[in-house]
């Protein structure tokens, strides 16, 4: 798939985004977070042809857009779960959009062994957590079992389109399950020094490698559309 020009934005300001946290520089990380999802937005905008499944992932960008920022005032409660809850539902969408961008006529959600993986990966994650989580015991448990079900309709995709969309998303979602488990971990469990950046830089990946691979599977679907 070609990279347009539109995802330069995106790129810079990762970039900017992860070396601000490298070096410390914590007076420009409002902004630079701030920007990371309106410059994926423009992104998708610029170069997914029109379909419901771009409305719905522009939905999804626009709520981690809004997760983020809510998430900047994270040591508040209140803003912590407001932001836990936007990606609640940015996970739910993925989900949603995973499940229907294949390109077979007949969906369904039958569990594999394969798919077992997911399950004791949550459950690993929670029996770790469940201790130290307080008044967040169900929400966490909750936004377990979501970030474990988006994973696994990622993975529902196999086979069911391209090679190279497939693989964009799967590693974007599992990058997405890697970069919430070390927040999770990282809030809930043991603090440690470089969790900012190996959140963010997982989470950076996540968001850009779902775009681009179901970018990839819309153009192909709507090729009468161009890129």
């Amino acid at each position: 798939m070609k990279i347009n020009k539109s995802l330069y934005p995106f790129l810079v300001v990762a970039i900017l985004d992860l070396a601000c946290r490298l070096l410390q520089v914590d007076e420009l990380l409002g902004i630079t977070k701030s920007l990371l999802m309106p410059s994926l937005f423009f992104f998708v905008y610029k170069t997914c042809p029109s379909s419901l499944l771009k409305q719905f992932l522009l939905m999804a960008i626009g709520l981690s857009f809004l997760g983020d920022v809510l998430l900047l005032f994270m040591d508040n409660e209140k803003f912590f779960l407001l932001g836990l809850g936007c990606f609640l539902v940015v996970h739910l969408l993925y989900a949603f959009i995973f499940f229907n961008a294949n390109e077979e006529a007949e969906r369904k959600m039958k569990l594999q062994w394969q798919d077992s993986l997911f399950i004791i990966y949550g459950l690993i994650i929670f029996s770790i957590l469940k201790g130290n989580l307080g008044t967040m015991y169900v929400p966490a448990l909750l936004y377990t079992v979501v970030i474990c079900l988006m994973g696994l309709t990622a993975r529902k995709r196999w086979k069911k389109t391209s090679y190279d969309s497939f693989w964009l998303v799967m590693i974007g979602a599992t990058l997405f399950i890697i970069s919430d488990t070390i927040l999770a971990l990282d809030k809930f469990y043991v603090s440690f020094a470089v969790a900012d950046f190996l959140i963010m830089f997982t989470y950076i990946l996540a968001q850009g490698l779902i775009a681009l691979g179901l970018i990839s599977f819309i153009q192909k679907i709507r090729p009468e559309a161009g890129s």
